[in-house]
């Protein structure tokens, strides 16, 4: 098999077929060549032409000299069935836009879930706001793959990198029935703080009455009721980040 492979090749390059920057030798397909042509085999992965499609929002067509016809946009921004108007100017950028809907969104979720609440914003989507829906209606693809949902949470985390960017604008800006909504997921590094934390505490204080007490079993027994009220609050507080208050 290797001795045709090659006699071919031979027979190739004496008939003038020279291989060049446009014409290629045929594939070599002898012994250990089978990763070659596995990455061979492989489509090349396109860019995203936007930022937005990367993000997995429903996108229009997008405009190179794009200026609008208003000069304040009252988009609606929703995290569950609460909302807040943003009063988008003419002069902003994809940044500023970015930036005041992280704004919006800490004010729905207020300074209590900011700071104590395990979840947090997962994704966005588009919905439809108008007056004639009795709660929003989301709009758009039913789902999307976590990748587009990681970059739309650093968009929002760094809102710089869209400096001098209209995409967002444009796509968020199309129509005054849609509005975005925060949709929230666990966040399993606050998880684990909350429950980590508790429990080297309680391994803490138990090492400690022990060492001064003279009395291990009372506490480790101390230790055990504080972890478990702790439990019975954290799955509490869990229910209570379902609940819309």
């Amino acid at each position: 098999m290797y001795g045709e492979q090659q006699r071919n090749v031979a027979r190739w390059l004496q008939q003038g077929a020279h291989p060049t920057p446009t014409t290629q030798a045929p594939p070599y397909s002898g012994p250990g060549n089978d990763k070659a042509q596995t990455h061979a085999n492989i489509r090349p992965v396109s860019a995203y032409p936007s930022r937005v499609h990367a993000t997995g929002l429903p996108v229009r067509q997008f405009s190179g000299d794009w200026k609008p016809k208003w000069e304040v946009f009252p988009l609606k921004a929703f995290r569950g069935s609460s909302y807040k108007y943003l009063k988008v100017k003419k002069d902003w950028d994809d940044a500023a836009l970015l930036k005041e809907l992280s704004h919006s969104y800490n004010e729905l979720r207020t300074i209590w879930r900011k700071w104590f609440s395990l979840r947090s914003v997962w994704y966005a989507c588009l919905l439809r706001a108008d007056h004639t829906c009795v709660y929003p209606r989301r709009f758009g693809p039913a789902a999307v793959s976590p990748s587009k949902n990681m970059r739309l949470r650093y968009f929002l985390r760094h809102p710089e990198v869209l400096k001098g960017r209209h995409e967002f604008m444009q796509v968020l800006t199309a129509r005054t029935d849609l509005g975005i909504e925060f949709v929230e997921g666990w966040q399993l590094t606050r998880i684990a703080i909350a429950v980590l934390i508790p429990v080297l505490a309680s391994l803490l204080l138990a090492v400690f009455y022990s060492v001064v007490a003279q009395d291990v079993s009372g506490a480790f027994t101390i230790a055990s009721y504080m972890t478990s009220a702790y439990s019975v609050c954290l799955v509490l507080l869990g229910v209570l980040n379902f609940v819309e208050l």
